[in-house]
């Protein structure tokens, strides 16, 4: 009873007009950027730096593994998988610079996952329209981002509003009424935030949500706290980055607050175990892949190439989701036609059908559909595991 058939996570998908593959493809035709007889050279912008590093370190690791693991074996069509990848600190203004170097310097062919959604769509006025590089499985996303449709962008998962709504959802069904949504004060963050009340009406009518946003980077938790004790919910959604759920928990519980937390899938990793340590046994959050210590051929694989390759960092739900994102860039690129170039591997993906990496569920791009992945598998932390709880989630239908 594998997980791809039971237990998937997300299932990926894109949107490419036929203005791209027909009509519109004359725009992304080139004298064949990032490729070479012997090397694919492809970039990524990702958070090392700074209190989001908690994510981009080991995204990098996962990723790198796999190029890694691959160019071992020859590469793909006999080329070896060049990955730049550039620190952006999570600051839209350095990604730009990034993007702008990966383009004009090092005439990559795309941007593979890269990391961060304000921080990506900061690039894509020069990245996606002007210079016309695809990016490919972004570890982030926004429904904006496909409606329209943008020429070039695959994504990566479920999208963090329909996250939200499956949150507030999940809230409603566990027989809460009165949810305080705790979430990053800024635009990005409060988009996710407001999802979490349709969700949780559609289950409870009389369902009440109140936003409670927060500065971010927020290290004293001692007055938010005590302000949530003061309203009372039933629950809190907590749209935040781990490091600030960890704190959150915290705070709670060191004043005797017991208030059921839920979350999105960048809550689960084990950085929040770590961190958290007791204070965030039975925080409640969403799980985009299978689990990276199963015991599964790719999971397996995946642990080895970890340990060869990783830099030593240890397996972790991030790196993992990173490692099952190569894969899937390396199949597009092992079916891409030849020439190479940044409209043949737009074409690749957009052809892609049932790629099953073990990791995710079986990936399938096509020209219809906008959004990436709509399965989510619910996790909790207990006895500090992060462990499945309850039934697959399919956004779609939930």
């Amino acid at each position: 009873m594998g997980y791809v058939k039971k237990t998937a996570a997300v299932m990926f998908a894109a949107v490419l007009g036929s203005s791209v593959l027909a009509g519109g493809s004359q725009a992304w035709a080139q004298d064949t950027p990032g490729v070479t007889k012997d090397e694919v050279t492809i970039g990524a912008w990702v958070a090392l730096t700074g209190p989001v590093a908690v994510y981009g370190v080991p995204l990098r690791a996962g990723v790198q593994s796999y190029f890694e693991a691959i160019n071992a074996k020859g590469g793909v069509n006999g080329r070896k998988v060049n990955w730049i990848v550039e620190d952006n600190a999570y600051n839209p203004q350095q990604t730009v610079a990034v993007a702008r170097k990966l383009a004009s310097r090092d005439n990559v062919l795309a941007a593979v996952v890269a990391h961060g959604t304000a921080q990506t769509a900061a690039a894509f006025p020069y990245f996606l329209d002007e210079a016309k590089i695809p990016i490919l499985l972004p570890y982030a996303g926004a429904k904006e981002w496909y409606d329209p449709p943008k020429q070039g962008l695959f994504g990566l998962h479920v999208l963090y509003e329909d996250q939200a709504n499956a949150i507030g959802r999940w809230a409603g069904k566990d027989g809460y009424k009165k949810v305080l949504v705790v979430h990053g004060a800024h635009a990005a963050f409060e988009n996710v935030a407001n999802n979490v009340k349709p969700g949780l009406t559609a289950v409870v009518a009389d369902g009440e949500v109140e936003l409670m946003p927060v500065k971010i980077g927020t290290t004293d938790y001692a007055p938010i706290t005590l302000e949530i004790a003061r309203k009372k919910p039933d629950a809190i959604v907590a749209i935040q980055t781990l490091n600030e759920i960890v704190l959150l928990a915290k705070g709670l519980k060191q004043q005797g607050v017991d208030i059921p937390i839920y979350s999105y899938h960048p809550t689960v990793a084990q950085a929040t175990i770590k961190l958290g340590g007791e204070f965030v046994e039975g925080l409640k959050s969403l799980s985009l892949t299978s689990s990276p210590f199963a015991d599964t051929d790719a999971a397996k694989q995946y642990r080895a190439d970890l340990a060869k390759y990783g830099g030593g960092e240890e397996p972790d739900f991030v790196s993992y989701l990173g490692y099952g994102a190569a894969k899937i860039f390396v199949e597009a690129l092992a079916n891409a036609k030849e020439p190479i170039t940044r409209e043949s591997i737009v074409q690749a993906f957009a052809e892609l059908k049932g790629y099953d990496s073990g990791i995710f569920p079986p990936v399938s791009f096509s020209a219809e559909h906008a959004v990436g992945g709509h399965l989510l598998q619910p996790m909790e932390i207990k006895s500090g595991k992060w462990v499945p709880v309850g039934d697959i989630i399919d956004v779609r239908k939930f």
